[in-house]
């Protein structure tokens, strides 16, 4: 259960985060989202843009200001000892705008940072109907290098994401673009893919970058595809990047369905945590009465 605040060492999560895989992560969008998770023995939480977006009334379309997750981060460390990445995004603005984002972040408690080569008016990868134009080459490898700064010596690790066999481009084009951001200084990389060839195509890039960094991937669209082959080909770290903020999203609609359709609150009551539960796992015993 809770204990907060928990005792957290920024080094020791790093070291964590980036030792010989497997790693399952979990998405998650505030603290009590991430003390869940923690419970539950994942091995890292991922701050989703798509999940903190949602629980804000947004959509995941580069509406985030870099204040809104640097408070979500600041407040999920403080309950939780697992180490934490947190999905920037494409880095809220112009290099300038990365280093700064960059320091706020890993002093709030981050411990790996995400950026990816989206332009910044970016639209989530699991929205169809869009066009895909990715920033060049060079302007994310700049990013890359301004997050570098930005940690200043910090614990924190740099992962950079590429969307490129989302937009289309194919394996070649994402080995090129993951090989120049990690010249640049990424410490790892987070390859997307959404489509319905995009499972072989992933499956190719993880074989092709031979193990060469640590890779990330996301793959919500192939559920159907076993985790224990996906690290097989070489991903090292996986993320259930979303399913928690759905999952809130489906039982609060059926347990406010209930409670509106019905004269008693019995119905809704069955298949939900009880109030000494959700006390319990924040921490209720911290502020019993002497």
């Amino acid at each position: 259960m809770s204990t907060v605040p928990r005792q957290r060492s920024e080094s020791e999560c790093l070291t964590q985060l980036f030792e010989p895989g497997p790693h399952a992560g979990i998405g998650v969008h505030d603290p009590l989202s991430a003390v869940v998770a923690e419970r539950m023995g994942c091995g890292f939480l991922w701050v989703s843009s798509f999940a903190v977006s949602a629980a804000r009334g947004m959509p995941d379309a580069g509406l985030l200001e870099a204040s809104t997750m640097v408070s979500t981060v600041d407040h999920i460390a403080r309950v939780i000892t697992l180490p934490v990445v947190v999905d920037m995004d494409a880095g809220y603005g112009d290099p300038l705008k990365v280093l700064h984002a960059v320091d706020r972040m890993t002093r709030s408690g981050a411990t790996a940072v995400c950026i990816e080569d989206n332009p910044v008016s970016k639209r989530s990868s699991l929205y169809s109907g869009y066009d895909r134009i990715l920033v060049s080459i060079e302007e994310q490898c700049a990013r890359i290098e301004a997050a570098k700064s930005g940690i200043a010596g910090r614990p924190c690790g740099v992962i950079a994401r590429t969307e490129a066999l989302v937009a289309g481009l194919g394996t070649e084009e994402a080995l090129a673009r993951a090989d120049a951001y990690t010249q640049s200084g990424a410490d790892a990389v987070f390859v997307q893919a959404v489509s319905p060839n995009g499972l072989d195509e992933l499956l190719a890039f993880c074989e092709s970058w031979a193990r060469r960094t640590f890779v990330f991937i996301a793959p919500t669209c192939y559920t159907h595809y076993p985790r224990s082959q996906m690290h097989a080909a070489g991903a090292s770290h996986y993320i259930f990047a979303n399913q928690g903020v759905r999952a809130a999203h489906g039982a609060m609609a059926t347990t406010f369905r209930n409670l509106l359709d019905s004269e008693v609150g019995l119905e809704a009551e069955e298949g939900i945590s009880s109030v000494a539960d959700v006390a319990a796992e924040v921490g209720e015993h911290l502020v019993a009465a002497p």
